[in-house]
This record gives structure tokens, C-alpha cells and sequence, in this order.
């Protein structure tokens, strides 16, 4: 127990980083961004008398800011795995001890090079940044995860510089930020460097401010317009995992929609297509041999409105047997008429949620799946595709189909721009991680996507949160949380708006990070081996 005290002592600023930082993410108020970093910065620099200390130092940072700021992960073990809260925090605990890893990482890997090349003060605090945002590039999380998207749930107008370097890129900002901030804390003795730091620093962060907000501007302009209707249902857990099931439900959720949708449509007739949230149908479309019953009660009840519908629902390959179970089922998104009948092909999901939609080396081990039969085995779809809408008036509308958390990565939607997408749509269903932190978290990082493209994007979800955001950055009406919900979305846009400077190569920034660091470290080289000589 002593041990155990002296260790958290001698960790103090590391743990207070990771208050700092857990307390200045999603949905908080990112009162820390610029300086959430520094207390553990200084502790490597100064105090870390070994690689091991740093790497167990910056743990303590990890540990603390993910059990702040993924809580959730116990509600979703709880509500989702149906495990009791007991083995549910304990699932979360190993989870904050896992999953964010890269941070202490990046600290033995700089406090390393740092000791190797003779860095102290302002070079190696920029090492560390530097090391650490690399760090989160390559890291296999579960979603990238960083900072930068604190920039956009702040609406700082730096967020607009995403097209350019990206929201990973800005998650560099922030750490250089962090490093020059601990740097200053260092010359606090030094009032003239204090000030000259603090001059400029301010004055790099107010030209990214008003360059920001012009950038935003300039992005105002279009020539296009499309009203979309976001109906979120507000389907429970239990209700959807019955359907899904084909056990019961089916008809009552699509009456549900059906009425969500009829009161929308009355309420805003300048509707021009509605979208229904990831797995609102608990059928196929593209099998109506297996789902005749509710594509009719759709068909009867919208009908007459003659309002096309992109909808989250299953798509499943011919069955071999004739039997539905027996057929690969999809998690897909359909563009479809008001009679329910698919306009083009279905967007069939690709990048799959590790053990809620597939069970790993179950393709080369089949048996796993009859061991673990409780566990979902999707089908898995061929990569980024637009749903092409021909509009009543002649123009075609190629909406970037994502599914989920499909949006948080952000090679997808580079990958729907560079297929022609106009407008992204993402479906989802949070209703399994609770509120208000996930959803939120999940939103503004869904977002982020459509200032890195440049292409507006709505978002429709079950539970929360429904929503939408322009190219120019202009974020929507948002859904209440947990609450039945129709609202109509006027979202403007360009036709062929272009590539930005992200999607053509500004995602390659790590290859500048890596020279900086390059240089950084070949300077301290060189001044270690004079002084040496001398």
C-alpha cells in the first residue's frame, strides 16, 4: 500500500494531466486544450529518471482521461452485453488501462530520444509533441481518437484549417501548443521571454482564428439546395434486438416511422427526400420475399406523398436455401421510392464494429461462430460508394453513404469524395452507450468528416443525436436526445465541389511531423557531440 501511495505521489502531474485533459473533452467545455498536456510534459522533462518511470507517468495520464471521458463503456457492457454492473466496471477499468496505450508509449519513446540526443527545455517539450501526435496516427484504437475535434465542438474558427492538415493535423496544433505553453512555464523566472512567448503564441493562434473564419466564408457559396426530413424514432434496445430477431416489433417500429414521417412531411411540404436512421428497418428491401408485409405498410402509408427515403436497413444475398436466416445479411443503407421499392443499389457497410457486427478469424475458424453464436457476423461491403438520386429535375444527387462509425475514419470519406458524393449522409444508432457523453462525442467527430471534404453532411440517428452541418462549417438544428423527433434540414451545397487540399495529400502530413522531429533531433545531435568535444 505504501508503494502504491509513493507511486501516485510521485505521479501527481501526470494524474493531473489526465484530469485536465478528460475534463476538456466531449461534452465538456475545452477550458485545457492549450495546456491539459503540460503538467505531464514538464514532469518528463524534468523529473522522469527513467524510460520506465515516463512510460508508467504517462499511464497514470491515460488511465485517468479515458475513465472521464469513456465512462460509458460500463453502460454499454451493461446495457449491451447484458453483464452485471459489478463485471461491467471492471470491463471498463481494463479498457482505461488498454485501449489509449500510445500516450505512454509516446512518453518512453521521447524521454528516450530526448536522453539519447541531449534535448532538454524547449527542444525536447516539442519532441514530445511531435512523438505523441505520431503516436496517435499509428496507434490501433478501436477510432482515432485526439483533441482536434475539441476545435469544432468549440466552433473556434482554427477548425476550418481542417481541409488543409486534417483534425488530426490540428491535434498537432494543439500538442505544439501544449509544448511552447510548457516551455514558457519553464522561462517563468525570464519575464521578458514570458512575454515574447506569449506575444507570439497569441499572435499565431489569432491568425489561424481570422484565416479560419475566412476560409469558413469562403465556402458559403452555393449553387445547390436539397431539404432532407431526419426522423429519429427513439426505438428501445430491446424492441430493436426482437425485430432484428424477427421475433416481434417489426410491424409496430415501422408504424412508428410511418407516423414520424406522415407528421414531418404535413409539417414541412418542401421536403424533398426523408433518411432514416442505421437499421431502421429490421427487413430487407432487396428481398421482398422476406419483408412484403412492412415494405407495403410503407408503401400504404407514404406513398401518396411520393417523397424518396434513404433508410438504414438489411440487405441480404440471394439464400441458398430459400430461407432468410440462411442468406449473408448486410448492414446497409437503401435509397428508396415512396412505394419501398430500391432506386439503386444498396450501400452495404464495410468497415465492421469488432464483435457487435463481426467476430474476428471467424472466416479461418468458422467454428468460432457456433461457439459464440450470440455474437452478430455481418457481411462486409466492397468500400466507399455514392447512392445516386435522380432529382425531379433532371439533376442526379450522389449522396457519400456512411454507416455509423464509418464516419469517424477519415480515409472513408475521402474515399466518398473521391467517388463524386455531393452531400454525406451517415445513419446511426447510439442507443446502446447512453447520454449525454457518446453521443456527443460521436457527433461532433461524425462531423469533423464534412469540413475535412468540404461536403455538407446529415446525420440521422435512433436515439441521438440527429443532426446536420454545412461545408462552410454552419452547424444544424440538433435532435433531443432519447425523444421521438422529425425536423427538416435545408442543406445548400455545391454541385462538383472539387477535392480539398486534405483529401488530395494534406493527410500526409505526418511525413513533415517526421522531418521537423528529424531535425530536432539531428540539432541536439550535433550540439551534444561539440559540447562532448569541448
Amino acid at each position: 500500500m505504501r508503494k502504491f501511495s509513493t507511486f501516485f505521489k510521485a505521479c501527481r502531474a501526470p494524474l493531473f494531466s489526465g484530469l485536465l485533459f478528460g475534463t476538456t473533452y466531449v461534452p465538456f467545455p475545452p477550458w485545457a486544450l492549450l495546456f491539459c498536456y503540460v503538467p505531464l510534459f514538464l514532469w518528463l522533462d524534468e523529473d522522469a529518471s527513467s524510460g520506465k518511470k515516463a512510460f508508467l507517468g504517462a499511464w497514470v495520464t491515460q488511465f485517468v482521461l479515458t475513465l472521464i471521458g469513456f465512462h460509458w463503456i460500463a453502460y454499454t457492457s451493461h446495457e449491451f452485453g447484458e453483464f452485471p454492473w459489478s463485471f461491467s466496471v471492471l470491463v471498463l477499468l481494463l479498457f482505461a488501462a488498454f485501449i489509449h496505450l500510445h500516450i505512454p508509449i509516446a512518453a518512453w519513446i521521447s524521454y528516450r530520444l530526448n536522453r539519447h540526443f541531449g534535448l532538454q527545455g524547449g527542444p525536447a517539450l516539442f519532441v514530445m509533441a511531435l512523438v505523441f501526435s505520431l503516436m496517435e496516427r499509428v496507434w490501433p484504437t478501436i477510432f482515432p481518437f485526439h483533441l482536434g475535434y475539441t476545435l469544432l465542438w468549440a466552433k473556434w474558427p482554427i477548425y476550418q484549417w481542417a481541409d488543409v492538415i486534417g483534425f488530426a493535423g490540428l491535434s498537432t496544433l494543439v500538442l505544439l501548443a501544449n509544448a511552447w505553453i510548457a516551455r514558457t512555464w519553464q522561462k517563468q523566472d525570464d519575464t521578458t521571454s514570458v512575454f515574447r512567448n506569449v506575444v507570439a503564441l497569441g499572435a499565431v493562434l489569432l491568425a489561424l482564428t481570422i484565416t479560419g473564419s475566412w476560409k469558413g466564408q469562403s465556402w458559403e457559396a452555393t449553387d445547390s439546395q436539397v431539404n432532407v426530413l431526419a426522423v429519429q424514432a427513439n426505438i428501445g434496445n430491446l424492441e430493436k434486438v426482437y425485430a432484428e430477431k424477427g421475433y416481434a416489433f417489426r410491424e409496430s417500429i415501422v408504424q412508428k416511422f410511418i407516423e414520424l414521417s406522415r407528421a414531418g412531411l404535413l409539417e414541412n411540404p418542401k421536403t424533398d427526400i426523408m433518411i432514416w436512421p442505421e437499421t431502421a428497418l429490421a427487413d430487407s428491401p432487396d428481398r421482398p420475399e422476406f419483408s412484403q408485409a412492412r415494405m407495403e405498410m410503407i408503401r400504404n402509408g407514404l406513398g401518396n406523398f411520393n417523397v424518396p427515403i434513404l433508410a438504414g436497413a438489411y440487405s441480404k444475398d440471394p439464400s441458398p436455401t430459400g430461407k432468410s436466416q440462411d442468406a449473408v445479411t448486410y448492414n446497409a443503407l437503401f435509397l428508396l421510392d415512396s412505394n419501398a421499392n430500391p432506386i439503386v443499389p444498396s450501400y452495404r457497410k464495410t468497415h465492421l464494429l469488432i464483435f457487435g457486427e463481426y467476430l474476428p478469424w471467424s472466416e479461418e475458424f468458422p467454428i468460432l461462430l457456433q461457439w459464440l453464436p450470440f455474437i452478430s457476423n455481418f457481411g462486409r461491403g466492397k468500400g466507399p460508394m455514392t447512392l445516386n438520386w435522380p432529382r425531379p429535375d433532371g439533376t442526379v444527387l450522389p449522396f457519400g453513404a456512411q454507416i455509423c462509425y464509418e464516419g469517424l475514419f477519415p480515409f472513408f470519406s475521402r474515399g466518398l469524395a473521391d467517388a463524386g458524393a455531393e452531400v454525406l449522409a451517415n445513419v446511426t444508432n447510439d442507443s446502446w452507450f447512453g447520454t449525454p457523453f457518446e453521443p456527443r462525442q460521436h457527433m461532433i467527430m461524425t462531423l469533423a468528416r464534412a469540413i475535412e471534404v468540404r461536403r455538407p453532411m446529415v446525420r440521422s440517428t435512433n436515439t441521438g443525436i440527429t443532426t446536420a452541418i454545412l461545408a462552410d462549417g454552419e452547424q444544424l438544428q440538433r435532435s433531443i436526445s432519447d425523444t421521438a423527433w422529425a425536423g427538416m434540414f435545408e442543406i445548400k451545397y455545391r454541385k462538383n465541389p472539387g477535392e480539398t487540399l486534405y483529401t488530395r495529400g494534406g493527410h500526409r502530413d505526418w511525413i513533415l511531423i517526421l522531418l521537423v522531429l528529424a531535425l530536432l533531433l539531428w540539432k541536439g545531435g550535433r550540439r551534444r557531440d561539440r559540447s562532448t568535444v569541448s
